[in-house]
């Protein structure tokens, strides 16, 4: 393991802080306590935008969509469709608003950051009919958001790279919306591991504890957002299985080299590889999952989002 020092004494400094993992807390400390550290460790600027914060009515139920725009654009503008991370469980808009203000300004695009609604108070499929329901909901706004329908792209990290890969498979089911890529940090692509019905994967052994995401998180995340554990394996949850990958946009996989997610998100690459999908996964170097957060903490961390970035940029010009 080659993890960037100033990660790791991120994790010292934790470690000896002592406390209760997220997985002991009640849900709504979890919460806070990842919102907390997000604001604290992620992006070091406050990008000044424009943001709209709405409320979106399904018949499943409601979920919330903000909207950053660049104040000083005006015009159709690109699109990033972002679906955050967090485990289907934790996560928000708050935790995120300094990481999504930061990809409006930097690339001149609207980010629709989608709040879905999250476990256990709305278990699988809540997410994922949100997801599903955000494409619904976009597809018919396109001239009132002043969004170019040629230069969308969906975003996702960790569970939302799940949510993004199945919000671009019912978009193109649907024939509304074509995006032009598909961005992955970390995904969540196949929840087998951790239900008790996947073998384990190189990366899951050499990081199951105490690299910021640990085995026993991942368990209590499927546990916490699935209704029992079989539902790990349905193609929802189990993407590699999923009969319908091929036709996809282009899609770039960033993984994290000291994550236990690695493996799982490279593997994925060559399964939309070997389906005919344009698919390229890059292992970044010493970093740990959610590096896209601990910007503020780490230097080498910052410029892997500020790489990530003008990938994402090389695609919706």
């Amino acid at each position: 393991m080659t993890l960037d020092p100033d990660l790791s004494r991120m994790l010292e400094r934790g470690r000896a802080a002592g406390g209760p993992p997220l997985q002991d807390m009640p849900v709504e400390d979890a919460r806070s306590a990842m919102r907390d550290m997000f604001l604290a460790n992620g992006y070091p600027i406050r990008h000044s935008v424009d943001v709209r914060h709405l409320t979106v009515q399904e018949c499943g139920g409601s979920f919330s969509i903000d909207i950053y725009r660049p104040s000083d654009m005006d015009g159709l503008l690109p699109a990033i469709i972002y679906f955050h991370g967090g485990g289907f469980v934790l996560g928000d808009a708050a935790a995120y608003d300094t990481h999504s203000r930061a990809l409006a300004h930097l690339l001149g695009a609207q980010v629709i950051f989608v709040g879905y609604r999250l476990a256990p108070e709305h278990r699988f499929p809540a997410a994922l009919e949100d997801a599903r329901g955000a494409i619904d909901w976009l597809s018919d706004r396109f001239p009132d958001l002043r969004i170019d329908p040629n230069r969308m792209l969906l975003m996702g990290e960790s569970a939302g790279g799940n949510l993004a890969v199945n919000a671009a498979l019912y978009a193109r089911a649907q024939g509304k919306i074509s995006f032009c890529g598909l961005t992955l940090i970390y995904p969540v692509t196949d929840m087998r591991p951790f239900t008790g019905s996947g073998a384990m994967s190189g990366s899951l052994e050499t990081y199951a504890r105490g690299v910021n995401l640990d085995m026993s998180e991942m368990q209590w995340f499927c546990e916490t957002y699935l209704n029992t554990p079989s539902e790990g394996s349905l193609p929802e949850n189990a993407l590699p299985t999923h009969p319908d990958l091929a036709g996809l946009p282009p899609t770039q996989i960033y993984t994290a080299e000291c994550d236990p997610l690695r493996d799982m998100g490279m593997d994925f690459a060559l399964h939309l590889t070997e389906r005919g999908v344009r698919a390229k996964a890059e292992c970044l170097p010493g970093m740990l999952h959610s590096f896209m957060c601990h910007g503020n903490i780490s230097p080498r961390a910052l410029r892997q989002f500020f790489r990530i970035v003008e990938d994402i940029a090389t695609q919706i010009d």
